[in-house]
């Protein structure tokens, strides 16, 4: 039995990844006030492989704030 070689998923973005500081502003809170949300698993996050970064998919949180707005 002959294995498949490994293929890796590659994701094309049409939009790029919102920063923390994209969030705050949109939201109108500090970044502070963003990091807090993360901590607390309020706002969907990604923290890419390896960094300390954290980034939004701006589809992901366009989805919860609509979620947000009509609680």
């Amino acid at each position: 039995m002959d294995a498949k070689p490994h293929r890796a998923l590659v994701l094309v973005r049409t939009q790029p990844l919102l920063t923390v500081s994209d969030v705050a502003r949109r939201l109108g809170v500090s970044i502070r006030a963003v990091y807090a949300m993360v901590a607390q698993n309020r706002i969907p996050y990604l923290k890419p492989p390896g960094t300390n970064l954290l980034r939004f998919d701006p589809e992901e949180y366009l989805e919860w704030e609509r979620g947000k707005s009509s609680k």
